[in-house]
């Protein structure tokens, strides 16, 4: 039997069949964020709240993470991949956890990066479809977000890229993708027209405020995205802050207040 439906489940909203993903990876990147320290308790009283549909995690904080609340209210899914901005070469990330000690630890999901437009881009390519091959056969979601940071700057945020990324991980076998908005509903929708999985925002060129990462959220949905993945650091002051249940409001479709 194929698990990747009901896995599916696990991660998207049951009503709308949305997706808010929260990620709590950034520890390993730039060490531990403040309030932060705790990343089991921190998660666990999140998922309480009932505002993510899942969190994105390194294999270790699963483990930890069931541990202390074995019936997580929400989905998790494992990054295969890490880095540490210490090193020469920042953007570069290597798969640091294979799927199956994702599948051990309890994943509903696993996400892979891929950076288009990057000198190793083919061997990116490679992986993702291996990895892709791989999660068919364990019954595993694959999520794939598409990095543009190693492109043209003018073109990081642009409908083309956004499309380009979409159409490439949903051909490449992903369950799930993320990109960023254009910041014009127009063109973002006729970038996504044809990719037959779920695409979610991952950023927009305008996020300096609140208002403004609202008001994209709430454009890109409009356009056809299923929903958000965003660093957990983006609502965080010593606790969620008000603008993430906003998100999660525009998310379900009701009006953020």
């Amino acid at each position: 039997m194929n698990h990747t439906p009901l896995r599916m489940r696990r991660i998207l909203h049951p009503d709308t069949g949305r997706a808010l993903l929260v990620t709590f990876t950034s520890s390993m990147e730039v060490g531990v964020a403040a309030g932060m320290a705790d990343l089991a308790g921190t998660i666990g009283g999140l998922a309480e709240s009932g505002l993510p549909t899942a969190v994105v995690v390194h294999a270790g904080v699963e483990k930890t993470l069931f541990a202390r609340f074995p019936n997580l209210p929400c989905g998790t899914i494992v990054d295969l991949f890490g880095g540490t901005w210490m090193t020469t070469a920042p953007q570069r990330r290597e798969q640091i956890c294979s799927l199956e000690h994702a599948v051990r630890v309890g994943a509903d999901a696993v996400l892979m990066t891929v950076a288009l437009g990057s000198a190793d881009e083919a061997s990116q390519l490679h992986l993702c479809g291996r990895i892709a091959r791989e999660c068919t056969a364990w019954g595993m979601p694959l999520v794939v977000r598409v990095d543009t940071t190693e492109t043209d700057a003018r073109r990081q945020f642009s409908a083309t890229m956004s499309g380009h990324g979409a159409r490439l991980a949903y051909e490449l076998g992903a369950d799930m993708v993320i990109v960023n908005y254009s910041g014009d509903p127009g063109t973002f929708g006729e970038a996504l027209q044809g990719v037959d999985i779920p695409v979610l925002f991952g950023g927009a060129p305008n996020m300096a405020t609140d208002e403004a990462l609202l008001a994209s959220i709430e454009e890109s949905m409009s356009a056809g995205a299923a929903g958000i993945a965003l660093s957990a650091s983006m609502f965080w002051s010593d606790g969620p802050t008000r603008a993430l249940e906003q998100a999660a409001e525009v998310v379900s479709g009701s009006p953020a207040a």
